[in-house]
């Protein structure tokens, strides 16, 4: 993961990164999150050959609530991604949190759609992630803005979602509380890293709530080997040793932690294509 982690890194928002060259086949991955909109595109050997991140608002919980604004954001970042690329981008996937695709499995599928994407995958988060990580016998901690998505794998299958309601916007909350600023302002604050030493003795215990949950969620499991944080909101440093703590397991987190879900979706469509 070390290499792509650091290949999304430099496309990211990077047209003049972006390189199709030597490309046979492109797919797109398409994350919507509670505050980041994601797309990926990949080649047919794996490669990540562009990447767009978006501010969104357009989920809640977990749930699409405003459909027409995510599909606008979806429609701009895959054209601005076709008008790059000298081949045609037709294909894709996108997810859905665990646990809430009684609700999302339809909506996702028909934003692609809308797009003009033929969708070769919807699966949940913590399947996507995996996708990357190759994990056996460990858990997937996907940490968004809104929702926790908790995942258990044993001999490479995941056996257990779960899907809680708390993630970095609680954290962003507690920063606006504790400095009397606009939820937008605290924001910008939690994502600064040199804000992170500071900031972290106020959001320790939201994120020891956070590990709780999922300590009581593992308990259940013998013979995993260690939990893997990902999500935008496990980039804040101490957020890991925070967990560590609280988990009797190793714990650790991938370069990019936030990449990992959407070149995970975007990876699925090899299987499927």
């Amino acid at each position: 993961m070390t290499n792509f982690g650091l290949k999304l890194h430099q496309l990211v928002n990077q047209p003049e990164n972006w390189d199709f060259s030597g490309a046979g086949r492109l797919y797109a991955g398409v994350d919507l999150g509670t505050y980041k909109a994601i797309t990926i595109i990949v080649d047919e050997t794996g490669q990540p050959r562009a990447a767009r991140m978006r501010r969104a608002e357009v989920v809640r919980s977990g749930l699409i609530v405003d459909y027409a604004g995510a599909q606008q954001i979806v429609r701009e970042m895959i054209a601005e991604m076709r008008n790059a690329s000298p081949l045609p981008i037709e294909q894709g996937a996108t997810s859905y949190p665990p646990q809430t695709e009684y609700a999302n499995i339809d909506a996702t599928r028909y934003l692609l759609e809308g797009v003009g994407l033929e969708v070769l995958a919807v699966l949940d988060e913590p399947t996507a992630a995996n996708q990357v990580l190759k994990l056996d016998n460990a858990a997937i901690v996907d940490v968004g803005g809104g929702t926790t998505g908790i995942a258990v794998i044993q001999d490479g299958k995941i056996v257990f979602t779960d899907d809680e309601a708390t993630g970095g916007v609680h954290l962003s909350l507690v920063l606006a509380g504790n400095y009397k600023i606009s939820y937008e302002e605290a924001e910008k604050v939690k994502i600064d890293p040199a804000k992170s030493q500071e900031i972290l003795p106020i959001v320790r215990p939201v994120i020891e709530k956070m590990a709780g949950i999922v300590d009581a969620c593992l308990q259940k499991f013998d013979n995993l080997t260690a939990v893997c944080l990902v999500g935008g909101t496990v980039e804040l440093e101490g957020f890991e040793a925070i967990v560590k703590k609280t988990l009797n397991l190793r714990v650790f987190r991938p370069e990019y932690p936030q990449t990992i879900t959407p070149l995970g979706i975007a990876l699925s469509c090899l299987a499927a294509g």
